[in-house]
């Protein structure tokens, strides 16, 4: 590894001249980062849901029927937030309850028609967004990206 020391922007740390997990850890922390600022920057695109709904939605999509417990857990959110966050959703229609066989107690949480249409419409408004990033990757780049970012999401999920 060289000697030029430079700074990645994330909490000031310094990458290049430092053990490889270090910099592992702080070029991570720099794209969890601009991650967090992008969120923020997503909310002017949409005039009619806000982002954390929108992620609410994307995780009702994908793991709704396993109840809210299951919808908190994949959110990093309370239940009692997702239960809340989620009766405003079923109030615009976006969401509807549903019940376990054999178990009346437990609900799970469902898209509706207008809840699918509408996440399938902003994803491709945010796919629309990032396609710039994308086209600015090389070929060999964008062969490995999408497998690299999913793994990576796979090792954070189990480090915390």
């Amino acid at each position: 590894m060289d000697d030029h020391v430079h700074t990645s922007g994330a909490l000031g740390r310094s990458v290049g001249a430092v053990e490889p997990a270090r910099e592992f850890a702080d070029a991570l922390m720099a794209f969890l980062s601009a991650s967090r600022r992008t969120r923020g920057r997503l909310q002017p695109l949409f005039d009619d849901i806000t982002v954390p709904q929108l992620v609410l939605l994307d995780a009702i999509e994908e793991c709704g029927r396993d109840g809210v417990g299951a919808v908190a857990e994949l959110t990093g959110l309370s239940q009692p937030t997702v239960t809340r966050s989620a009766g405003a959703l079923v109030r615009d229609g976006l969401v509807q309850y549903g019940r376990v066989d054999g178990d009346g107690r437990r609900r799970v949480l469902e898209l509706t028609e207008r809840g699918d249409a509408l996440l399938t419409a902003k994803r491709a408004v945010v796919a629309g967004h990032l396609a710039g990033a994308w086209e600015n990757l090389s070929p060999a780049e964008q062969a490995l990206v999408v497998p690299l970012l999913l793994h990576l999401t796979e090792l954070v999920d189990k480090l915390f």
